[in-house]
């Protein structure tokens, strides 16, 4: 997803889903935007991604406004990103600055610019109102850029509604009969809990002294071995979930237990596919490139050939409808889920109530 140029997904005349808009979003890793550009569609809007002249990371409309091309597969030109159509240049304001063409005559145009932060190894984007993009409000995820964590990562645009791939990390129990190697009683057999704090949703799992999965003992070289096992997920509104993943000798202090800290955020794409950035760290076997590689290995097979597909075909299934109009059925597991399901459609009820009075107050001012 680094290197290639993304197709451009065919939208409808007007965007189709409801979302939260002032929120941050992973946009892409940062070391996965140079000199290229990149041409992305989050919430169904076009954006284009660039670094300017000087190495600053810009997230600019990806629609030109002159025949409409893709300005994120053009090239950039003396910091300014040069549409590939008919070559007007664009900086990070949105300027248009420089016109090829006879006469050289800077047209009127104004790109719409969306704040971009580059922080913790990732960009985050605000697609909502600019002037209420507070970077304060980004997740703290420093360990993805801190030197005595070494992380495996991926990234790829995932069929399925955004929401379901995050019902899938706030329930592990699906571990049991997706991932074959991450079988363990942690999953369905312990200790669960749910919870919400402010904006924030929970989902914790707690086994102690029992034996961990295949795959997470060979990555913790803790085989034949019990283990006292704690894994606490935070779900970040819309969709960037932290899974903090302890493991230790059965007694072991929980705050003393080997942590695998994890990533995972879904930003929509459209209603029908999401980006989807993952990342798990470990602060042991640090260069140890061949465990690197098979870590990384085992973990993009779980989330993409395993997670992945079961989500897509019951995305399929759903044919369009509306999660709750289903009826679904709530079992013990989906407590976290749930909760960060509501709390969403809260936040962003609230969100367009506040748009619509703003809109309502300018109105009768004119």
């Amino acid at each position: 997803m680094s290197g290639e140029k993304a197709a451009v997904p065919k939208l409808p005349a007007e965007p189709r889903g409801s979302y939260l808009r002032n929120a941050w979003y992973v946009a892409s890793w940062a070391d996965h935007l140079g000199s290229e550009p990149q041409q992305r569609t989050f919430l169904e809007e076009p954006v284009a991604l660039f670094r300017d002249a000087d190495g600053v990371a810009q997230a600019v409309s990806g629609r030109c406004p002159h025949r409409f091309a893709p300005l994120g597969h053009g090239t950039v030109v003396e910091g300014a990103l040069m549409c590939p159509y008919h070559g007007l240049r664009f900086d990070g304001a949105g300027r248009c600055v420089h016109n090829p063409h006879p006469g050289g005559q800077l047209p009127d145009a104004q790109l719409r610019v969306y704040p971009l932060v580059e922080r913790h190894a990732l960009l985050w984007i605000w697609m909502g109102d600019p002037a209420k993009a507070d970077p304060a409000l980004i997740p703290d995820f420093s360990w993805l850029s801190d030197p005595k964590w070494e992380a495996v990562r991926g990234s790829t645009v995932a069929e399925g509604h955004y929401e379901l791939y995050s019902d899938n990390i706030l329930d592990l129990s699906h571990a049991n009969f997706v991932h074959p190697a991450l079988v363990a009683g942690a999953f369905t057999e312990g200790e669960r809990k749910f919870w919400q704090d402010g904006e924030n949703v929970f989902a914790e799992y707690i086994r102690l002294d029992d034996y961990l999965s295949v795959g997470i003992s060979a990555v913790m070289g803790t085989e034949g071995s019990k283990q006292d096992f704690y894994g606490l997920v935070q779900w970040h509104a819309p969709a960037v979930l932290y899974f903090d993943f302890r493991a230790g000798n059965p007694g072991t202090p929980r705050e003393q237990c080997t942590l695998l800290p994890s990533l995972h955020a879904f930003t929509p794409e459209t209603l029908d596919t999401t980006h989807y950035f993952w990342a798990t760290a470990r602060d042991y076997k640090l260069g140890d490139a061949e465990f690197t590689a098979a870590m990384r290995g085992a973990l993009e097979f779980a989330f993409e050939q395993e997670d992945m597909p079961i989500i897509r075909d019951s995305h399929r299934l759903m044919r369009g409808e509306d999660f709750w109009s289903l009826r679904p059925l709530i079992l013990g597991g989906d407590g976290g889920g749930v909760r960060a399901r509501r709390m969403l459609k809260r936040l962003i009820d609230r969100e367009q109530q506040t748009e619509q009075e703003d809109a309502d107050g300018n109105a009768r001012q004119v």
